[in-house]
């Protein structure tokens, strides 16, 4: 059986192959060794839901009050209305970005969302509604 071989020089892995034993000691005798297995790690979620999905995690008084805050002539109304621009011109919303977690942080920071909110919005499970389909 073929299996993934450590070939050691001076006791340190120079290289590998993929070979049965019996042809490792053919061509390695005595310096090789079965390399450890090592389990593939876990794909990372995907964490991709649509636009719709995202919105809906916050509350009707939460939109509003978003809303309302993106209303005026100051720096911080056009920083959420950028930030809101962001949202509405994304193919889809992935919750692992940091700027978008910084984003829904920020909306808690500012008053817009109650204490742990931001936190219940970015990591709720992700529901087979929710989860974006696309490429």
């Amino acid at each position: 059986m073929t299996q993934r071989i450590e070939i050691l020089e001076n006791g340190a892995v120079v290289g590998t192959i993929i070979a049965d034993e019996e042809a490792a000691e053919q061509l390695y005798p005595g310096a090789w060794r079965l390399a450890e297995q090592q389990e593939e790690p876990a794909p990372a979620p995907d964490l991709r839901i649509t636009r719709l999905a995202f919105l809906d995690r916050f509350t009707d008084a939460e939109a509003v009050a978003i809303d309302l805050a993106s209303l005026g002539a100051t720096v911080q109304a056009a920083g959420l209305r950028r930030y809101l621009h962001k949202v509405n011109s994304a193919q889809h919303i992935d919750l692992a970005r940091a700027d978008l977690q910084a984003g829904v942080q920020a909306l808690e920071a500012a008053g817009l969302l109650a204490a742990g909110r931001a936190e219940q919005i970015l990591t709720a499970p992700i529901t087979d509604v929710e989860r974006y389909r696309g490429q």
